[in-house]
């Protein structure tokens, strides 16, 4: 999307997702954009506003548009998603669809570090996976 590649161009945003959905009504476009320290409701409702006016010059019928940042159940797409989530856990699945549950401990050039959750006292060594492996890695949340 060019005119959003514009309008964030300036700050720290970057962009993780671009859904459009379908409805007999209107049509739904629903942009996800993060930073690497967070991005806040009313930040969201900046890019909304100026890409709204951009998005309207182009598309010629009735349209919802939603920025919003990904929810805490999203799955990591980037390397630098991973880095601002190192000590929390994740559940991981590679694309041979094994999964592994640990600690992330370390991320760089393109690999993530684990420590994968102990079984019966025995603590497993850490793991180094490559992010282009990865088909899925969600954080896993905890309420203790």
């Amino acid at each position: 999307m060019k005119f959003l590649d514009e309008i964030i161009s300036t700050t720290d945003y970057y962009l993780v997702d671009v859904v459009v959905s379908d409805s007999k009504i209107r049509k739904k476009i629903t942009v996800f954009i993060d930073s690497d320290e967070g991005i806040s409701i009313d930040e969201c409702g900046e890019v909304s506003r100026k890409l709204g006016i951009e998005l309207e010059e182009i598309i010629d019928v009735a349209f919802v548009l939603e920025v919003s940042s990904p929810g805490a159940d999203s799955p990591l797409k980037f390397e630098r998603q991973y880095t601002k989530n190192i000590g929390r856990t994740l559940k991981v699945t590679l694309e041979d669809l094994s999964e592994v549950k640990g600690t992330l401990t370390q991320v760089s050039n393109g690999k993530i570090t684990l420590e994968p959750e102990a079984k019966k006292k025995i603590k497993p060594e850490a793991m180094t996976l490559l992010i282009e492996n990865i088909k899925e890695a969600k954080v896993i949340i905890s309420f203790k």
